[in-house]
């Protein structure tokens, strides 16, 4: 492509870009322009050719941020011969910018820059692992007959990304574990289908392009979770959804050993009878007594996990690890550490005689075995340990043990500390009360320059807000009915287009039941959440503008609905975090008094802006949003009106509410 010359009338300055006269006006259908969209990408271009390092910015939803970062970033790395990083939370967005955006914007700037989505390395298929499927006799994965293997041994053979999410198999379906791509389990250059694994492919494609997309939880893998640069080298990093960074740090770093994986680990032990007798006798090791080794183990590490289960409540955190458990986990440790020994000296000795990986067994299978052995071993040592407690906290979650850094700050720097890299943070709820304190807080990030952008629609004319003050604590006998009765009040005279978000699962499936028993009654359609997947569930609430569509916590963010399909949006209460949540009760520990106006407060505030920004997406959207908190009104020293959009509040009192 031949790159845009620019006229005397267009010049080199963003207003020839985005203002009314723009380029972008001039060639893209359906382009408004925005002085706010004009103003952030004016920000982002001089800072860009500032010495400046880190410049956060606040752009609110109808901005346009995407088309403000980008064109000021794409020239950026056409001038400097350099490359684009752009991180985002969610694969909804990448794919948007994969897609749409960035060749739609290469395209009115007739710039050449190969681009790229850079997924984690769980959403590839491992070529060996899926051929064993196969050669398995096609599983059987949740009663399907092996219908799943069929479909992957067919899929295998036609795909040419490897991709997972070409398979109809949800996230978590077992099948799709199985044959997901893992560093634990990459048999590396002795894999027999190295040179056409699917993720090398995608590696070796990185380093030619100039805009990489990829998100939080693949950068931090690398720099925080396996202490690894990134593989591709950059010169500018993008963060969007910047407030989203700590959550996705902390998931990286955070530790976890679970009974199930280590059983299936346990099964897949290596035989000894296929490797060298000369190898076996030099580090005397017999496979007959490694084999017994092994199911001392399993049989110890049941016993263990039993234990666990029984003593420590779940999803409650503990501060010390239960005394009568400490000498059978010390002797299951000492098993672990026996086993991971002896395959050690197996390698040494097959390394000192001059044997490869195959004097072992299978292409270097025992190796990997043993990283995750000594994974899950030191994993669990970790979480039996509880000396780090309160900057890190530790609970039992079902069948597992897991432990997490409480603090976002004491984590996410030393991602972000090469100074020959310019970051660019940016969200549409970076700030509470108009200041990035609580964000650089969370974070431990210092912007060198900020910008807070005001929203380019009317908001006063387009929205207001209802306060109810039901008169009840949550925990108040009577609550929930007393939700679910105004939550069905604001429905019906709504005709729909609703959007509940409810802070627990017993709200859930409190509100959703009283809602479905009345909605032939009231006409409405009522959509729950985990009722049907999540993009289904937003199809349908799109389709038909009398639907209730109920969700939790995750349904603050991602739902995108302009227009009649959303009028109205219902928050339960001001979205504080559950008292018994063990990273946050540890934070509380840690930080003392100040813990509830440093972090609870603010981040608060941030999550009820959150959920409150899912009803305007457009200049045309008009609605309400409903908060069934007294507490707005009740406690004004907490300021939570005037962190949320300054528009007509009306407040009411549930006639009838008892304490």
């Amino acid at each position: 492509k031949t790159p845009l010359i620019l006229s005397e009338k267009h010049g080199d300055r963003m207003e020839d870009f985005f203002g009314p006269e723009g380029i972008l006006n001039a060639r893209l259908p359906n382009f408004e322009y925005r002085r706010q969209q004009r103003e952030l990408a004016e920000k982002i271009e001089n800072f860009l050719q500032s010495d400046r390092r880190l410049l956060a910015a606040e752009a609110p939803t109808g901005v346009g941020k995407t088309y403000a970062m980008l064109i000021p970033a794409m020239r950026w790395a056409v001038a400097n011969n350099s490359t684009v990083l752009v991180l985002t939370s969610g694969i909804t967005l990448q794919e948007q910018l994969i897609y749409k955006d960035i060749p739609a914007l290469l395209d009115v700037l007739g710039l050449d820059l190969p681009y790229g989505l850079l997924k984690g390395r769980g959403n590839y298929a491992c070529i060996r692992k899926a051929r064993e499927i196969g050669a398995e006799g096609f599983l059987d994965f949740g009663g399907d007959k092996g219908q799943a293997s069929r479909d992957i041994s067919g899929w295998l053979y036609a795909t040419e990304t490897g991709d997972l999410s070409e398979l109809s198999l949800g996230d978590t379906h077992p099948a799709r574990e199985r044959i997901a791509s893992s560093y634990l389990t990459c048999l590396g250059p002795y894999c027999p289908h190295h040179e056409r694994c699917f993720y090398n492919k995608v590696m070796r494609s990185l380093s030619h392009w100039r805009v990489i997309v990829a998100n939080y939880h693949v950068y931090f893998s690398y720099v925080l979770g396996q202490r690894k640069p990134f593989p591709a080298p950059f010169g500018l990093l993008i963060c969007d959804e910047a407030h989203k960074m700590e959550d996705a740090a902390r998931a990286v770093t955070q530790v976890g050993v679970d009974v199930r994986d280590w059983q299936r680990l346990l099964r897949r032990a290596p035989r000894l009878d296929k490797v060298e007798a000369s190898l076996l006798r030099s580090v005397d090791c017999p496979a007959d007594r490694f084999a017994e080794e092994v199911a001392d183990l399993s049989r110890v590490s049941e016993s263990v996990f039993d234990q666990l289960a029984a003593r420590l409540p779940d999803g409650k955190s503990f501060t010390a690890y239960p005394p009568e458990l400490k000498n059978d986990t010390a002797e299951l440790l000492v098993k672990c550490d026996r086993i991971i020994g002896h395959l050690d000296e197996l390698q040494e000795a097959a390394a000192g005689g001059g044997r490869d990986a195959n004097a072992l067994q299978d292409d270097g299978r025992i190796a990997v075995w043993n990283g995750e052995l000594t994974a899950f071993r030191d994993s669990l040592r970790w979480c039996c340990d509880t000396q780090n407690y309160p900057e890190w906290a530790y609970w039992r979650e079902g069948g597992s043990l897991k432990s997490s850094c409480v603090n976002g700050s004491d984590l996410i720097p030393p991602a972000f500390d090469d100074d020959e890299i310019k970051v660019i943070a940016l969200s549409a709820t970076m700030t509470v009360d108009r200041s990035f304190e609580y964000w650089a807080n969370e974070t431990g990030l210092a912007p060198d320059e900020t910008a807070v952008l005001d929203s380019p629609f009317d908001l006063p004319s387009l929205m207001e807000i209802d306060v109810v003050d039901l008169g009840l604590q949550v925990m108040s006998p009577g609550y929930a009915d007393a939700v679910a009765r105004v939550c069905r009040k604001y429905a019906r005279e709504n005709g729909g287009a609703t959007l509940i978000l409810l802070s627990s699962r017993r709200l859930l499936t409190a509100v959703s039941a009283y809602l479905k028993m009345n909605a032939e009654k009231d006409r409405l359609n009522i959509l729950v959440q985990g009722d049907l997947p999540r993009t289904e569930l937003l199809e349908l609430f799109k389709e038909n503008e009398r639907s209730v569509l109920v969700g939790m916590a995750s349904f603050r963010e991602g739902i995108d609905v302009p227009g009649e399909a959303l009028t109205q949006v219902i928050i339960d209460r001001i979205p504080f975090p559950h008292p018994g949540d063990p990273v946050g009760e540890a934070r509380a520990k840690l930080e003392g008094r100040e813990n509830f106006v440093k972090a609870v407060l603010p981040g608060a505030k941030m999550q009820l802006r959150q959920a409150a920004g899912r009803l305007v997406r457009t200049g045309s959207d008009r609605g309400r949003v409903v908060i069934l908190d007294g507490r707005i009104v009740t406690r004004p020293d907490w300021k939570i009106l005037d962190s949320l959009p300054a528009v007509p509040v009306k407040k009411y009192r549930l006639v009838g509410a008892h304490k």
